[in-house]
C-alpha cells in the first residue's frame, strides 16, 4: 500500500508538471508558500476562487519528519506527552487557458506516546462522548488522504469543484487493542462572478464521516472497564463496565455554505468571507441503539485587506469563529424478553451537554512582494479564546479565556542561484480568567479533568525558529531543505517541538 501511494503522489505531480525553468520555478514557489498567502485564503474555501492564487503553477513532492515532548502538566491528557511522524506529501496547482486543476496528496505513519482517558480517533470532534479505559498508551496510526479539483471559466463566471478522501487506521498494541477505522468524504463546490474589480462567490461543502470503533483485550480471561464517557468526570454507569469486547460506530453528516467578496486594484485590495456550518454526529452501539449525539454549529467570518505602504505592502486580517457543541443523550429502560434474553427499549431523550467556543484574531504584516530582492518582514498578531463548557443535569461548568500575542521577524535572501528564507517568532499567553465547577470525584476527574484544566488556564510563553534552502537541482527542479522547532514554557514546565522537510518543487 505505501509503494502505491508514493507512486500516486509521483502520477499526480507530473501530471501537472508545468516544465518552467528553475528561475521561474524558484519566484513561483516563493510566491505560493509566502507569509500572506493566508491573508487571502479564499481558495481554501471556494474552489472556484482561484483569483487569490498568486501563482499560476506550482508543483511540489516532498517528505516531512516531525517529533514533539512535553513534560506532564504541558500538554493535554488525550494527546499524549510526545509524538513523532513521517509524511509524504504532493501538492499542485496548474493555469491552463481558462481551465484550472489542483490536487493534494499524502501519505502519514506516526504514533502519539502515554495517551490516556481515549480509545477512538478525532477525540475533539466525538469529546465527550468517548469510549476509554484508564490504561492507554501509544497510539499509532497510518492515513492517507487524496483531494482533486478543477474549475472552468466561462466569460465573467468561474465554476469549480473539488473532492477529497481520508482514511486511516489507528491502532494499540497493548490490552485494550483499539483498531480505529476513520473514512471522511469530501464535495466541495463553488462559483465565482469575476467583473473588473469585483470578485464575488459561493460555496458549498459536504462530509461523510464515519469511524469504526473495534477493541479487544487478547489475553485469555483478562477484562477491562470500559468507561462510556459523557464529560467533566461523568460516565454511563448503565452501560459502563467490565468486558473483553467492545465496538462502536461514529456516523456524520456535515453541510457547509458560504460567501466570499474582493474587491482589488493594483494598489489594495480587499477581501470578506463568511460561512456557516452544521455537523451531526451519531454514535450507535450494539442493540442498534443511538444513545449519543453530538451537534457542531459553526460560523466563521474574515475581513482582510492588502494595501502599498513605504514601497512595501501592509497586510490587515481579522477572524472571529464561533462554535457550539451540543450533546444530546438517550436513556434507555432494560426489559426482559424471556429468561436470558434482555432488550433496550426507548425511554427519554435531551440535550445534556454544551460547549461554546469564542475565536478572535487580528494579525499585521508589513511585507516587500518583490521576492526577488533581499528583504525583511515583520508580523504582529492577537488571538483571544473563550471556551464555556457546561453538564445540564448534574450540573458542572468549566470556564477558560485566554488571550495570546506574537510577533515574528522573517528574511527573504535570494543569492545567485540559491535563496534562503527564514523568521523567528516569540509570544505570550496569558488566562484572563478560568473556573471549574467539578463535584465529581472519581478516576477521570483526577487523571483527566483537572490536568487538562490546569494545562489550559496555564501562562506559557512560546518560541519559534525556521529556517529554508532554496537550491536548484537542475535545469527545471528546485530543492528545498527546511528545519524548524519550536519551544514552550510555563515556569519549570517545558515542552519542544521539531520539525525537518525536504521537498522537490518543478
Amino acid at each position: 500500500m505505501r509503494v502505491i501511494l508514493q507512486i500516486l503522489f509521483l502520477l499526480i505531480s507530473s501530471t501537472i508538471f508545468a516544465g518552467n525553468v528553475v528561475d521561474s520555478v524558484r519566484i513561483e514557489s516563493a510566491l505560493y508558500e509566502s507569509p500572506w498567502r493566508s491573508y487571502t485564503n479564499s481558495f481554501e474555501y471556494n474552489p472556484a476562487a482561484t483569483f487569490s492564487v498568486p501563482v499560476k503553477y506550482f508543483s511540489n513532492l516532498g517528505a516531512t519528519y516531525s517529533s514533539s515532548k512535553a513534560d506532564n502538566g504541558l500538554h493535554l491528557v488525550q494527546e499524549g506527552d510526545g509524538a513523532s511522524a513521517f509524511k509524504l506529501h504532493s501538492e499542485s496547482f496548474q493555469v491552463d487557458k481558462k481551465y484550472r486543476f489542483f490536487g493534494k496528496a499524502y501519505f502519514l505513519t506516526d504514533q502519539k506516546n502515554n495517551v490516556g482517558w481515549r480509545d477512538v480517533e478525532d477525540y475533539e470532534l466525538l469529546s465527550p462522548y468517548l469510549v476509554a479505559d484508564s490504561i492507554g498508551g501509544t497510539y499509532k496510526r497510518e492515513s492517507y488522504f487524496l483531494s482533486g479539483g478543477a474549475t472552468v471559466r466561462l466569460r465573467h463566471i468561474e465554476w469549480g469543484i473539488r473532492a477529497a478522501y481520508q482514511g486511516g487506521v489507528s491502532y494499540r498494541q497493548v490490552d485494550p487493542r483499539p483498531r480505529n477505522t476513520v473514512s471522511v468524504i469530501h464535495i466541495n463546490p463553488g462559483v465565482n462572478y469575476s467583473n473588473g474589480k469585483w470578485n464575488i462567490g459561493w460555496f458549498g461543502d459536504y462530509e461523510r464521516y464515519r469511524q469504526n470503533v473495534d477493541i479487544q483485550v487478547e489475553k485469555e480471561g483478562r477484562k477491562i472497564y470500559f468507561y462510556f464517557m459523557q464529560g467533566f468526570g461523568i460516565y454511563n454507569r448503565q452501560f459502563s463496565g467490565l468486558d473483553d469486547t467492545f465496538s462502536r460506530i461514529y456516523k456524520g453528516n456535515k453541510f457547509t455554505t458560504g460567501f466570499n467578496i474582493n474587491f482589488g486594484d493594483k494598489i489594495q485590495s480587499t477581501d470578506a468571507l463568511i460561512s456557516v456550518s452544521q455537523n451531526r454526529i451519531d454514535g450507535t452501539e450494539n442493540s442498534n441503539r443511538t444513545p449519543y449525539q453530538i451537534t457542531h454549529n459553526q460560523i466563521t467570518a474574515q475581513l482582510s485587506h492588502e494595501q502599498k505602504l513605504f514601497k512595501q505592502t501592509l497586510f490587515l486580517k481579522g477572524l472571529y469563529n464561533f462554535r457550539q457543541t451540543i450533546g444530546n443523550e438517550t436513556q434507555y429502560t432494560p426489559v426482559t424478553l424471556s429468561p436470558g434474553i434482555l432488550e433496550w427499549q426507548f425511554a427519554s431523550k435531551s440535550d445534556r451537554y454544551q460547549q461554546l467556543n469564542h475565536n478572535a484574531q487580528f494579525s499585521a504584516l508589513l511585507a516587500n512582494k518583490n521576492l526577488s530582492r533581499f528583504s525583511v518582514w515583520e508580523q504582529l498578531s492577537i488571538d483571544w479564546q473563550n471556551s464555556k463548557q457546561n453538564y445540564y443535569y448534574p450540573y458542572y461548568h468549566q470556564f477558560i479565556q485566554n488571550i495570546s500575542g506574537a510577533g515574528v521577524v522573517g528574511i527573504n535572501y535570494p543569492l545567485r542561484k540559491c535563496t534562503l528564507v527564514g523568521s523567528v517568532k516569540a509570544g505570550y499567553k496569558k488566562n484572563l480568567s478560568s473556573s471549574l465547577f467539578q463535584a465529581e470525584n472519581n478516576e477521570i476527574t483526577d487523571r483527566l479533568i483537572i490536568p487538562d484544566y490546569d494545562f489550559m488556564h496555564s501562562d506559557i510563553s512560546f518560541y519559534q525558529l525556521n529556517m529554508k534552502f532554496r537550491f536548484p537541482i537542475s535545469k527545471a527542479l528546485l530543492g528545498n531543505i527546511s528545519v524548524d522547532g519550536g519551544l514552550q514554557n510555563a515556569e519549570t514546565k517545558k515542552a519542544w517541538s521539531t520539525n525537518v522537510c525536504f521537498s522537490l518543487n518543478f
